[in-house]
């Protein structure tokens, strides 16, 4: 009986040693400038052997004036050619605004497939540490569990 027991703690202490859990963490950051707001927003999900799985990154950019709207008009026509490079399999676009003052594009990203310029374009690394230190030297809070 002793055995069976000792042998039971053996394989649950094993099998909580493999399980593989998902953690996510949000960093945010804003800028802005007499004219145009804008915020963009990053959500990681990685496990914890520190590979990040996936990525959503929100840009909301909000004109402040009327020059602004001008400006605003500029980044809708610049994301427009922006959205055709990296859209695809691995990044999907999704426009949740788009008005005269504000606009806002959502990229889902499958963070493993992406190549280093597309990671750089988005401020991501494939390694979860790299990441959060990245944002970490670049003043950028991140939160989350």
């Amino acid at each position: 009986m002793r055995k069976i027991i000792f042998c039971l703690v053996i394989v649950l202490s094993l099998t909580g040693c493999v399980s593989n859990e998902d953690f996510s963490k949000t960093c945010k950051y804003e800028t802005k400038t007499i004219h145009l707001s804008d915020f963009t927003s990053i959500n990681v999900v990685y496990d914890n052997v520190d590979v990040v799985k996936e990525a959503i990154v929100i840009k909301n950019y909000k004109a402040l004036d009327e020059e602004g709207k001008d400006i605003l008009k500029s980044v809708k026509e610049a994301n427009a050619s922006y959205n055709k490079k990296y859209g695809g399999k691995s990044v999907k676009v999704y426009i949740s605004k788009d008005s005269e003052y504000e606009y806002e594009i959502k990229y889902d990203l499958d963070v493993q497939k992406l190549d280093d310029d597309t990671l750089k374009e988005f401020k991501l690394r494939k390694n979860s540490i790299k990441f959060f230190n990245k944002m970490k030297d670049e003043n950028i809070e991140c939160e989350g569990k």
